[in-house]
């Protein structure tokens, strides 16, 4: 949510409380109407907090960065446990360029994923044109949800099942080049750190 958004939502609040107090002081009927019809006004400025996901690295959050090399392509395998990702309720998942920075590197794919069992875990490709970069905060690229879970409906698992989430180094290096390109965009040194 914008910073004047959230400023118009204090206000418009202030004002519901204040038309309330007004309608009680003066038993007015009219103060009254406009409080009832104020709500309406709030709802716009609420945030939509459900629509995104971040990944923040925390020491129980359960995900994980991995950087391995599949097929000759360096790739980065984010792992997580299977439900850690509100297919459903998320349009966008946000990681941070600077988190990839505190990756593990691996020569060879994992066979088990952040805590779950070898039979239901499945892993999903994130294609260049899944990867967009966020409108306001800098440095932080996010997958499209929607367009993955509408891929794995030709695919034998769901997105239930999914563990991890692979992008190749080159597209992500893509989606950085345009960061850095962007004004005040996230500094060279978190650049270098994409490279495998």
């Amino acid at each position: 949510m914008f910073k004047s958004n959230k400023w118009l939502l204090v206000l418009s609040v202030i004002v519901f409380i204040g038309l309330l107090g007004l309608s009680v002081y003066y038993e007015s009927i009219v103060y009254l109407y406009a409080a009832s019809a104020l709500p309406v006004a709030i709802v716009i400025f609420l945030p939509d907090l459900g629509r995104i996901q971040y990944i923040r690295l925390k020491p129980k959050a359960g995900v994980r960065f991995v950087k391995q090399t599949i097929g000759g392509d360096p790739v980065l395998t984010i792992a997580f446990k299977p439900g850690f990702i509100r297919w459903n309720h998320s349009r966008k998942l946000y990681f941070h360029l600077n988190s990839m920075g505190s990756s593990e590197s691996t020569g060879a794919p994992e066979a088990k994923a952040a805590g779950g069992s070898e039979s239901t875990e499945a892993a999903l490709a994130v294609l260049p044109f899944d990867l967009s970069l966020h409108p306001r905060k800098q440095g932080w690229i996010g997958i499209d949800l929607p367009q993955l879970a509408e891929r794995t409906r030709s695919l034998s698992y769901t997105t239930d099942e999914v563990s991890r989430l692979l992008i190749r180094m080159a597209d992500l290096e893509e989606a950085a080049m345009k960061v850095m390109v962007t004004p005040g965009a996230v500094t060279a040194n978190e650049g270098k750190q994409l490279q495998a």
